[in-house]
């Protein structure tokens, strides 16, 4: 079996760059009675453990997969 590190590293390192242009991190001096402070960041970093949890399900899931094909 070959495994091709390349995609996965490619794969990783566009996750990362997708989360971290998404992200919004909000101004600490902004003024909270204004217009323009109300814009509520994107709550990444909530779900993150959820993603994990899921995508290591997911991994393990297509190795079982793979193991039982071969």
């Amino acid at each position: 079996m070959k495994l091709n590190y390349k995609k996965t590293l490619y794969s990783v390192i566009l996750l990362a760059v997708s989360f971290a242009s998404f992200a919004d991190i909000p101004d600490p001096n902004a003024d909270p009675i204004s217009d323009e402070s109300q814009e509520i960041a994107a709550p990444i970093n909530t779900k993150l453990l959820w993603l994990a949890i899921v995508g290591i399900a997911f991994a393990y899931y297509q190795f079982n997969l793979r193991r039982k094909k071969a």
